[in-house]
């Protein structure tokens, strides 16, 4: 690895936990949270996601808001719900335009594509800026079934018809901020950094391609990643969308796998050293405020 494209690449994903973290911001409605807490926040819920299975490590960010900003455990799930519905529409777009020069790949038509993005993008908006409504039917169905059945002295249906209650109030708090702009901008120009991390990992690795063909490989790469079906560290299902997409613009299948492990282990070191900066840098600073308590889930 040319350390100079590693530094460059290290940089890029720092810059777009940065937005990350601004866009995150831009979500919590009821406080003002420092962007440099919110950073060291995003590096720290970043690593658990590399870390834990299946997704789980999406259940650490609303627990570090609450734990080192004070927010709402529910508020925390909204504005996390929030960015992932962005990060989905942001994708796709980005995946419908560098994929408009491999038709031939697809054999559809690019009409078709335009059109089939353009529903997914609408449905996942659509539910998004319906969501506070959606959650509030279902706790208004639990809290029915609650009454009409013999679980109506249940604490833990109580707990989560609350909690879908209260989530539904934060998604109407998130829409009355009037954010959207800020969020998807934030957001493309977050993604944008990641691609640009992924291009200088692979020139580094003395592998010349074109940007679009970068974006388009490592976007099939980000998608299967998100799928709620990874191991430990998201081992396999990055590599595989990786190789399948780098593939398709031409690399080999040997030089696909090997270039997609050696961008993940990079990005694991790089989150693993920041991850454990922060969290140091997190207890320190929580400590010196005075405060005894070491965050109770609210």
């Amino acid at each position: 690895m040319d350390p100079l494209w590693a530094l460059i690449g290290s940089a890029s994903h720092l810059l777009a936990t940065l937005l990350q973290a601004f866009r995150f911001r831009r979500l919590i409605h009821s406080k003002e949270v420092s962007l440099f807490k919110l950073f060291k926040i995003s590096l720290l819920f970043n690593l658990a996601n590399m870390v834990l299975p299946s997704k789980m490590g999406e259940l650490s960010y609303p627990y570090l808001l609450n734990r080192f900003s004070r927010l709402n455990v529910t508020e925390g799930l909204a504005s996390l719900i929030a960015s992932r519905v962005y990060d989905l529409s942001t994708l796709i777009v980005i995946f419908l335009f560098t994929s408009a020069g491999f038709q031939t790949l697809f054999k559809i038509d690019l009409i078709f594509m335009i059109l089939f993005a353009g529903l997914l993008i609408g449905v996942t908006l659509l539910l998004f800026f319906y969501m506070n409504r959606i959650l509030l039917f279902f706790s208004n169905v639990l809290l029915k079934v609650s009454r009409k059945t013999e679980m109506k002295e249940s604490h833990f249906l109580q707990w989560f018809q609350g909690k879908f209650h209260q989530i539904a109030e934060d998604f109407y708090a998130i829409k009355a901020k009037r954010t959207t702009l800020s969020v998807t901008l934030s957001s493309m120009g977050m993604w944008m950094l990641v691609i640009c991390g992924f291009y200088s990992f692979l020139r580094g690795l003395g592998i010349e391609l074109a940007f679009l063909n970068v974006a388009f490989g490592s976007t099939l790469g980000i998608l299967a990643s998100s799928l709620p079906i990874s191991a430990i560290g998201n081992w396999g299902t990055l590599e595989v969308g990786w190789a399948a997409g780098f593939i398709m613009v031409g690399l080999s299948k040997e030089e696909a796998v090997a270039t997609g492990l050696s961008v993940h282990i990079l990005i694991f070191v790089l989150c693993l050293i920041a991850g454990l900066i922060c969290w140091f840098s997190l207890n320190l600073t929580f400590s010196h405020s005075g405060n005894p308590d070491t965050g109770r889930l609210q």
